[in-house]
This record gives structure tokens, C-alpha cells and sequence, in this order.
């Protein structure tokens, strides 16, 4: 049985609303909607299951659907279903309800619940893209989750991209070291490398590891419309650390004269 879409952007709520304006402007702006292959499944999934789009899966595509979007950089298809809003009207309604997302308690737990996947998708896009410069297979990205569960969450975005970077590096001094590089071996180096930078600069005991990016809008569809619209001006998405106490600080100051 299909879900039944909410009646109104107000009842999709902060997270429907963020993935869906990701959605369509990855779509309209030809950006990545998430940092990560990974995290745009999440988003269509998400999306699905509201109601408010259709995917082929379990196949990749459609065998003909004259209807049907793809992503532009991700290349997976889609199609718009929810009949409450024609797609002109979409980027203005969400605009608008983001915007109006009271910071309270609850508003500003979403914001930072948010933010903390924000910044670890971003963490997890760059080493992907550091393994790939190197000559090493992009799934060890996913040793980065294992990485932040045991570290403490107190490290910006580019604080993360120094500790990839270095790792990375590392493990390429390792796979020159080897005669027949072993890839197990250089994957536990890359690592254990990767948390023990991880422990140092969280730790305080190695000030100014960061590496931030030169743009300063990130560059996916989803990061671009959480700090557009449930952030403020201000916002430093890449250099400050995930945290309730930073979302505050924002808050104050954007009401004083």
C-alpha cells in the first residue's frame, strides 16, 4: 500500500522539508544533493517513504518512465508524487517554513542533530576523495564512523579534513615502505592513524590541524539549504564544532541590534 503524503509542508516537518529542498535544488542547481552516495539514498529514502517521491528500487532504473528525474551528479531517477504542492510552488514553501522553525528546545535539537550528520558526511565525502587521490579504494571511508563513535564529537569539519588528509598520506608513506603493498595492512595503518590524529587534535594537545575548504558554502544541495535557511549569516559551517552551545552563541547574536 502507497503511504499517504502529509497535507502540508508544516506536517513533513524540518527534516522532510531540508531533503526535499535538497532534493530539487541538487536537481535545479546541478549539485550533489548529500555529501555522500551514501547519504543521498537516505535522503530519496526518506522521501519515499513520506510519500512524496517514487523510486524504481529495488532496480537501478526504470525501464521507461517518460516522467522521471535523475539526479544530475549522482545519476539516480526519481519521480515527483505529492499532489498538495505543484514543483513551482515547492522552493518557496520550504524556503519559508525553514525559516520560521521556532529556536526553541526542539528546534535547535534538530539543528544540531542536523548539523552533526552535515559534518560527518562531509568528513566521510573528503576522505573518500583523498583514498580515490591516492590510489586506494573509496569504501575505506567507511572506517570513518568508527572512527568518530569513539571520539569525542568536538571537531569541526576541518578539523576532520586534516586528520583524513594526514591519515591518507600516511597510509601512501606506508604503501612505499612495502614491496607488494598489502591492502589490509595499509587500510589498519590509515586507521589507526586516522584516530590517533583524531585523539590529539580533539584532545587540544595539537592546536591549528585544521584544513578548510576554499569555497564557503558546502558544496552539496543539502548542506547549501540547512545553512541558507536554519542557520544565519554568521554561520561558520566549516571551522566551528557541532554544538548546542555554538547554535545558542548564533542565536543571541542575531538579535542584537
Amino acid at each position: 500500500m502507497a503511504p499517504q503524503p502529509p497535507p502540508t509542508i508544516d506536517d513533513l516537518g524540518v527534516r522532510g522539508s531540508l531533503y526535499l529542498g535538497a532534493l530539487l535544488l541538487g536537481q535545479g542547481g546541478r549539485l550533489p544533493v548529500a555529501p555522500t552516495m551514501r547519504a543521498t539514498l537516505a535522503v530519496l529514502d526518506l522521501l519515499k517513504e513520506f510519500g512524496l517521491i517514487e523510486v524504481p528500487w529495488p532496480e537501478a532504473r526504470w525501464p521507461v518512465r517518460p516522467d522521471a528525474e535523475e539526479t544530475p551528479i549522482e545519476q539516480l531517477q526519481w519521480r515527483y508524487a505529492w499532489g498538495a504542492y505543484s514543483r513551482d510552488a515547492l522552493p518557496e514553501a520550504i524556503e519559508e517554513y525553514l525559516q520560521s522553525v521556532p529556536r526553541d528546545d526542539y528546534g535547535l535539537a534538530c539543528r544540531l542533530k542536523l548539523w552533526e550528520e552535515l559534518a560527518s558526511a562531509e568528513a566521510e565525502s573528503f576522505f573518500e576523495h583523498q583514498l580515490v587521490k591516492h590510489r586506494f579504494p573509496a569504501d575505506w571511508a567507511r572506517d570513518l564512523a568508527f572512527v568518530q563513535r569513539q571520539s569525542p564529537q568536538n571537531l569541526s569539519v576541518s578539523q576532520w579534513r586534516y586528520c583524513v588528509w594526514a591519515a591518507v598520506r600516511h597510509g601512501g608513506a606506508l604503501a612505499q615502505q612495502q614491496y607488494t603493498p598489502d591492502p589490509a595492512v595499509l587500510r589498519e595503518g590509515i586507521f589507526v592513524e586516522l584516530r590517533r590524529r583524531v585523539s590529539h587534535v580533539a584532545g587540544g594537545q595539537w592546536g591549528a590541524c585544521s584544513l578548510p575548504p576554499f569555497q564557503r558554502l558546502p558544496q552539496s544541495a543539502l548542506g547549501r539549504v540547512f545553512v541558507r535557511h536554519l542557520t544565519g549569516p554568521e554561520f561558520d559551517f566549516w571551522s566551528a564544532a557541532p554544538s548546542l552551545t555554538g547554535l545558542l552563541f548564533r542565536r543571541q547574536a542575531r538579535q542584537e541590534p
